[in-house]
């Protein structure tokens, strides 16, 4: 795969943050209401990453330890108490390693990249903050999964 296919994979993955951004701002009555199920929807969605990578290295049993260990390492900061936003970060810059890892087997990459997208709209529905109008700080702590995952191509 060239990298501008690459690149702009992981740029319109990104984009999911920027869309669920965009629709708290559309329908911010939403927000409150659905705060439940847009964390669930975040679970699910999270759970279905992991399991098509797991799914599709099947036959590796190093991908699958390391994939599992990362996956719990997830969960943990998922039920952490830190902060909202870090927990944010710390999730996307993960989700920038997975998405590296899928890049070589293009149907696993379609998935994942299509995934990613999808995590961005509850993620970025739960992190907004209409008061303090925070959709800036937003995009710039959750950019290291462009960071990560165009970083690790080249290595």
């Amino acid at each position: 795969m060239q990298f501008a296919n690459y690149f702009f994979a992981s740029i319109i993955s990104f984009l999911g943050l920027l869309i669920g951004i965009l629709l708290v701002k559309i329908a911010p009555e939403e927000q409150n209401p659905y705060r439940r199920y847009f964390s669930l929807l975040k679970r699910i969605l999270l759970l279905m990453i992991f399991a098509f990578l797991i799914f599709f290295y099947l036959d590796k049993w190093l991908y699958i330890v390391s994939l599992a260990a990362y996956f719990l390492f997830l969960l943990f900061i998922e039920h952490s108490k830190i902060d909202l936003l870090k927990k944010s970060m710390i999730t996307y810059s993960a989700l920038g390693v997975l998405f590296y890892l899928s890049y070589k087997n293009t149907n696993l990459f379609a998935i994942e990249s299509s995934l990613i997208l999808f995590y961005g709209l509850p993620d970025a529905s739960l992190l907004y903050r209409k008061k303090e109008k925070n959709h800036y700080k937003i995009i710039f702590y959750n950019l290291g999964f462009v960071i990560i995952s165009n970083l690790l191509y080249f290595i």
